[in-house]
């Protein structure tokens, strides 16, 4: 295929219209991999960058208690991992279709103090990989092991699905999680950031 010669401000512009029309914001996603220049391109039409985050990986160790997973999310992991997200009733809908959608086997976690949860995530199997998402640990109950508890148990069950290797995504600035990581064999693979469009 021929790269286009449609000038890039005129692209961004007609991209940026299309999602305002729709009552969206134009989001682009950046990382190492995506067209050389292109960052700088859009930094200079006043696309804000944002959201820097590191990618992680490791070997996918087994030597966790995967009792805590279960393969389906009850009752009880949707409304801890609202709660512990803060993700209330306006985004409720929407974050459970994005879950909903997701078609490989997936494993949900959940810790209970007292029959209060302190900690809950997902993991997702996809052939030898394995994706941690939504770890989290309640702030009174962090940097305790319950956060390590947690990944380990993720780790082992995807491990127990013939997962050799997993990822992460941990916010850049998040150093007491990448701590965490970092003790568990994780190590930075690459990062990726953002770019919203200027507000008109």
């Amino acid at each position: 295929a021929q790269p286009s010669t449609i000038d890039r401000g005129l692209k961004l512009d007609w991209c940026t219209d299309w999602y305002r029309e729709r009552g969206l914001e134009l989001v682009v996603r950046q990382n190492p991999a995506t067209e050389p220049g292109l960052d700088e391109v859009l930094g200079g039409y006043g696309f804000t960058r944002e959201g820097l985050t590191h990618v992680m990986v490791a070997d996918t160790g087994a030597d966790g208690d995967p009792s805590a997973v279960r393969e389906r999310p009850s009752v009880d992991w949707w409304t801890a991992a609202a709660q512990l997200w803060a993700i209330g009733p306006d985004r409720a809908a929407g974050w459970r279709a994005i879950i909903d959608l997701i078609d490989h086997p997936t494993g949900f976690a959940l810790l209970l103090e007292a029959g209060e949860p302190i900690a809950a995530g997902l993991a997702v199997a996809a052939g030898e990989w394995l994706g941690l998402f939504e770890i989290i640990v309640a702030p009174e109950h962090r940097r305790q092991g319950i956060g390590s508890d947690l990944t380990k148990a993720l780790l082992a069950w995807g491990a127990a699905r013939g997962a050799r290797r997993s990822f992460l995504q941990v916010i850049a600035d998040n150093r007491a999680a990448i701590g965490l990581y970092e003790t568990l064999g994780f190590e930075f693979a690459y990062p990726y950031w953002y770019r919203r469009a200027p507000a008109k």
